[in-house]
């Protein structure tokens, strides 16, 4: 049996002269090959002809890159290697076209099921993703707390409420959730108020990790909270307060994780990240997880932050892995993609411009990276999946290194829009939109105790 392979190849000499050859490769049963380097474009065609003649076998096409073996997503076992779809695309010399060096670049495109790979280059180099980090601890965090986990605040009251109205004692508010804000506190005090509550005449404590309007400090996020109860009188004094004490009277729980998560990676917010990434053990469980259950070598995964601030290492094969398993995972919870992840030129956030008025608008999931030059010399990077007419989802990552942001942003866009409608027909992502991100109606407060009453407010 013969089969032949054709790839075509284009080089820059040190004269700068672009040129091309075509390699063609005998393979026979004794797995031996010759080649044939044809610098003639019309001899290739002529010679490939000839040699079809041959073949009673098949015709192997290939980019120049092969394809990878990626683990299950949800097993962690090897898969097998990815076929590869000849590209239309050469990606280094589409860089070169756009006066751009392509060893700063990496891309991988490949089509979700079945999987094969569309185009590649530079997959196996790391580069630093920047917030596609925040893809790792989505994932982490809905495997280990599930789509339902919410954040819990709970509000405890030491003291004697009088016939005014005037708790004389201490209230704790206890417990942290990232994004608690204005709306979260105006609940909180409508059921003080119903409950009977109009003045603090002590202190308003709060514990370490209370944060309010995406506040790193829990003294001024104890300020702001006082502000928004609207408390009548003197505003209370505020302390930061390990443990509370008295009788716990309400229990306030957040937007839902998937919420969160959406949320996060609409806005990139690092704020946001850090909270939910810390709560299922910081970047070095993250990390670990990647290895021990997406099976990537050790060597390709590097996380100092589970935001993507500061210094990550992460190839385009890894990373591809993530977004497949993510895709897993909110199946396996009856949720789809599109749940945790914003929609192009739909949701508000940073993928809000990206896409308007091309082919892809509207019909791409992602999560965008942006590190300023200060950070390994700047980073652009974008990932996520495209839903398509008639090639099911195709999933891709783009990374691209330099202080040009914005032209590499620009680049990421034109290029991936390039390839994929050479393959497929985008489709608008099956979901309604618009979408209101962190809605109220999704954040309840339930009673849990009753305040002392019994001393009498003096004249």
């Amino acid at each position: 049996m013969l089969c032949i392979q054709t790839v075509s190849e284009r080089f820059f000499p040190l004269n700068g002269k672009k040129r091309s050859y075509t390699r063609v490769l005998f393979k026979g049963m004794n797995n031996r090959e010759a080649s044939i380097n044809l610098r003639s474009s019309f001899l290739a065609l002529v010679s490939a002809i000839i040699l079809l003649s041959f073949s009673s076998s098949c015709v192997i096409t290939q980019s120049s890159e092969q394809a990878q073996q990626q683990p299950n997503a949800t097993t962690g076992a090897p898969a097998a290697a990815v076929p590869v779809i000849r590209p239309e695309v050469e990606i280094a010399s589409w860089y070169g076209e756009h006066n751009q060096d392509p060893e700063a670049h990496a891309v991988l495109i490949e089509t979700l099921q079945p999987g094969r790979v569309i185009t590649s280059h530079n997959a196996d180099k790391l580069f630093n993703p920047a917030s596609i980090i925040k893809l790792t601890t989505s994932l982490v965090a809905l495997r280990r707390l599930g789509p339902d986990y919410r954040f819990e605040i709970k509000v405890y009251a030491d003291g004697t409420l009088d016939d005014k109205g005037i708790l004389h004692g201490q209230l704790y508010v206890m417990g942290g959730a990232p994004t608690f804000g204005d709306a979260a506190a105006n609940m909180i005090a409508r059921e003080l108020r119903d409950m009977g509550v109009k003045r603090v005449d002590g202190t308003v404590n709060v514990s370490p990790d209370f944060c309010f309007n995406f506040s790193e400090s829990a003294e001024e996020s104890a300020g702001r909270l006082v502000k928004a109860l609207k408390l009548d009188g003197p505003q209370p004094k505020t302390a930061v307060m390990n443990e509370p004490s008295g009788e716990m009277l309400l229990v306030f729980y957040s937007h839902p994780l998937r919420e969160v998560l959406l949320y996060m990676n609409a806005h990139s917010s690092n704020f946001t990240a850090e909270r939910v990434g810390n709560l299922v053990g910081g970047p070095t469980s993250v990390q670990q997880f990647l290895i021990d259950e997406l099976k990537l070598p050790p060597s390709e995964v590097q996380l100092s932050t589970v935001s993507g601030r500061e210094q990550n290492r992460m190839n385009a094969h890894g990373i591809i892995g993530v977004v497949r398993a993510l895709v897993d995972e909110t199946k396996r919870h009856g949720l789809k993609p599109a749940d945790i992840l914003p929609i192009a030129d739909e949701d508000n956030g940073t993928l809000r411009r990206r896409f308007t008025g091309t082919s892809l608008e509207g019909a791409v999931l992602g999560k965008t990276g942006t590190l300023t030059p200060d950070v390994d010399g700047g980073m652009v990077s974008l990932a996520g999946i495209i839903y398509t007419r008639d090639a099911g989802e195709i999933v891709f990552v783009m990374l691209d290194q330099g202080d040009r942001l914005a032209e590499n942003r620009d680049a990421e866009d034109k290029l991936l829009e390039e390839v994929v409608k050479l393959r497929a027909a985008p489709a608008p992502v099956p979901i309604e939109t618009p979408r209101d991100l962190l809605s109220a109606s999704s954040m309840r407060v339930e009673r849990r105790g009753a305040l002392q009453r019994g001393r009498k407010a003096t004249a």
